[in-house]
């Protein structure tokens, strides 16, 4: 989502999101855009027999979503096979960008209530969905179970990449514990949008958790000529904390019901070992 767009109000429908995807007819600048991005992430899980990458933001509403749709979307175009997991399991929307049933997901698989990993057909060549399922009481624990590592390590046998949809990072702990089981983090942020704080405290969040932040994107970015997609912009800052000093702390929006600090974050983490 490297263009400008209209807010959606929840629940976001499938046509709107459907418009949010790229496609051939994408402007020239978005797609070269996402084509960018898809060489760095590339490069970075080059070595790697299906490298797993994590899209994730510091708050809500940052465009993290269609961005981790659109960049499996630009992977797949290479005739790679693709995986898109859904695994904001707090607040699912990958299903409607496909128009798909949002049963037997994520959620399901990892709390044990079905053996089978129902992974779902695009409209789109080479990449497949595996949608979130119903809503958990519990997804950061399902996030830290050895239910994902089992996942993970089946799905590596059957794609060449897995991009994951992660919640926020500074609103619930989802992401972070992630971090030792994927390849890296692609860190989106809102221009004009995100405080320089909440960044600063989800890139620390992150690193504390011995994440690998590969990069950031930039998003909707305003640009000079007025036009109706603005001027796009993709930022991707590489291996690279930018946003280094003092934040501030207790910025938490009423979007998830309960917020876990970094000391809960760290428990469930080595619990899961």
């Amino acid at each position: 989502m490297l263009f400008r767009k209209t807010r959606l109000t929840a629940p976001q429908t499938q046509a709107a999101a459907k418009q949010r995807r790229l496609s051939p007819s994408s402007p020239f600048a978005i797609r070269e855009a996402y084509n960018s991005i898809r060489a760095k992430l590339l490069f970075t899980g080059r070595g790697e027999k299906c490298p797993v990458f994590a899209v994730t933001s510091s708050m809500m509403h940052d465009g993290k979503t269609t961005n981790a749709v659109n960049v499996a979307i630009s992977i797949a175009s290479t005739m790679k096979k693709v995986l898109l997991i859904d695994g904001d399991m707090r607040k699912p929307t990958v299903h409607r960008y496909f128009g798909l049933e949002n049963k037997n997901g994520l959620s399901e698989i990892l709390a044990g209530l079905t053996n089978e990993v129902k992974i779902r057909k695009t409209d789109v060549e080479n990449l497949h969905v595996l949608t979130s399922g119903q809503i958990p009481p519990n997804p950061a624990e399902l996030f830290g179970s050895k239910q994902m590592d089992n996942l993970l390590s089946y799905v590596k046998d059957f794609f060449d990449y897995v991009i994951i949809d992660t919640p926020p990072v500074n609103l619930v702990s989802d992401a972070a514990i992630l971090a030792e089981k994927i390849t890296g983090y692609v860190f989106v942020v809102q221009s004009g949008k995100n405080h320089y704080y909440e960044i600063s405290y989800a890139l620390d969040t992150i690193q504390q958790m011995n994440g690998n932040v590969v990069g950031i994107v930039l998003n909707d970015v305003t640009g000079r000529t007025g036009s109706h997609y603005g001027g796009y912009r993709s930022t991707y800052y590489s291996k690279g904390y930018y946003y280094r000093r003092g934040y501030g702390r207790g910025y938490y929006s009423s979007y998830y019901s309960s917020y876990e600090s970094k000391e809960e974050m760290k428990d469930k983490k080595q619990g899961g070992k």
